[in-house]
């Protein structure tokens, strides 16, 4: 009788031991489950994550996805709120002026949820940090993976190009296209992660290769390449010389050489076809 009681108590230990290691998914699943949106629900389940040591690799990539979209339900009931807010008529001009400081202060992303509002054309919407939520899982994450984040993070904070400008230095850009060649090739990424990083690297391109509608890499007038953009190109090419993206710009200068830097049908006809072949 006595052993069979301490099998009993053995069988009952182990159990609860494996329900203890399977636990971190389903106290996190509870919590996005319920739907309660709140810097406190988003809170808690950072800090599950965080403690934890026993998710698995699907696990972790679910939950990523869970995660964000939790956090994306956060966020726009905290703009539908917001503007509810502001739409309100008996709202005094006071009580307007004291609102839209309270949103300017909200612009960051927020240490508590990564979720940063902002009024545009009179409406209020979000952005949510990546690195925020790589941060949550950053135990459970290789080093490309974590890169890919601070790679979203940077495009995020300082956009390439915005309403079809560029909106920052063409050695920026270049930059930017080095980092993501860079990453392309790490040991530590997957096709997944090589899948998600290729738009990227297609806009870095296009942005070398043509610039944006209302920054043309050419100018208006004289059709001439700006100096900018040649200096990147060229600089490129010098200093990343057995890259992918080398090879491709080493085609486009043949083409700008012969044209001597300026516009022609063929410069036109090398972008058109960057873009059906990416």
């Amino acid at each position: 009788m006595r052993k069979s009681l301490l099998l009993f108590f053995s069988i009952i230990l182990i159990m609860a031991g494996c329900d203890t290691k399977q636990n971190t998914n389903d106290k996190v699943m509870e919590i996005i489950n319920r739907k309660v949106y709140t810097v406190a629900s988003i809170d808690s389940i950072s800090s599950l994550i965080k403690s934890s040591d026993d998710l698995t690799k699907e696990q972790v990539n679910s939950l990523r996805m869970e995660v964000g979209d939790f956090i994306r339900e956060y966020a726009e009931h905290l703009c539908d709120s917001l503007n509810d807010r502001l739409n309100d008529p008996a709202l005094t001009p006071q009580e307007t002026r004291e609102l839209l400081t309270a949103i300017n202060n909200m612009s960051e992303p927020s240490d508590e949820t990564g979720v940063g509002v902002f009024k545009v054309e009179g409406y209020v919407t979000y952005d949510i940090s990546p690195i925020f939520i790589a941060d949550i899982f950053r135990d459970y994450l290789n080093e490309a993976e974590y890169e890919f984040a601070q790679i979203e993070q940077q495009e995020m904070e300082s956009p390439s190009n915005i309403d079809a400008e560029v909106t920052i230095s063409y050695q920026e850009v270049a930059d930017r296209l080095w980092r993501c060649e860079r990453l392309m090739t790490s040991d530590s990424i997957n096709e997944d992660l090589k899948i998600s990083l290729k738009p990227y690297i297609n806009t870095y391109m296009i942005i070398m290769i043509y610039g944006a509608d209302n920054t043309p890499a050419f100018d208006w007038d004289t059709h001439m390449m700006s100096q900018d953009v040649k200096d990147a190109i060229l600089n490129y090419i010098s200093e990343h010389p057995e890259s992918e993206c080398t090879a491709v710009l080493k085609e486009y200068v043949t083409i700008l050489e012969k044209s001597r830097y300026y516009e022609s049908h063929a410069t036109r006809a090398f972008y058109f076809n960057y873009l059906r072949n990416n």
